[in-house]
């Protein structure tokens, strides 16, 4: 399942540091502060705007540093864990634009069709959050686990198999 690595704790620690700011991105902004945000949105109408600005700059900082990282002289390790988050990142917005597309949507047709306002945000709600939500948790849960990963000095086997340079760099 996994395939175990001899690296430094420092080396560890710069591994597990993209997906920490992976979490932070869905957990912290996408859960808490929307959730906060949309308690206010009543007395600050403009306040949910922060969680996409914030989302939209973290996840453009993963991209670029993921490049960087791998362009410059890092260890093989941390630039296998950048790689592996910055999939996870592109997956991310895979899933983020598609209930976006659906919340969209759903309002134009909404409100092309006369719709009544309930039934169309249950519809929009069950259709589009749901399996986005879904999706987030599992995310949260595949973080979770590349922390740990980095942490331990490893790298899941798939990814190894998928990148034979790594293993050559490891003999080196």
């Amino acid at each position: 399942m996994h395939q175990q690595f001899s690296v430094s704790p420092a080396e560890a620690q710069r591994a597990k540091w993209p997906h920490e700011i992976f979490l932070i991105n869905l957990i912290f902004n996408h859960i808490f502060v929307l959730a906060v945000t949309i308690s206010v949105i009543g007395t600050f109408p403009l306040l949910p705007a922060l969680v996409p600005v914030i989302s939209i700059a973290i996840i453009g900082y993963i991209l670029v540093k993921s490049k960087q990282v791998s362009a410059s002289n890092e260890t093989w390790f941390v630039k296998a864990h950048w790689q592996i988050c910055a999939r996870r990142n592109r997956i991310f917005i895979l899933l983020l634009s598609v209930p976006c597309v659906i919340v969209v949507g759903g309002l134009w047709l909404s409100r092309t069709l006369g719709w009544a306002k309930i039934p169309t945000i249950a519809l929009i709600g069950g259709v589009g959050l749901l399996p986005f939500m879904v999706a987030l948790l599992i995310l949260i849960v595949l973080g979770n686990e590349s922390v740990h990963l980095a942490r331990s000095g490893k790298l899941p086997k798939s990814f190894v198999e998928q990148h034979p340079d790594l293993q050559a760099a490891s003999a080196r």
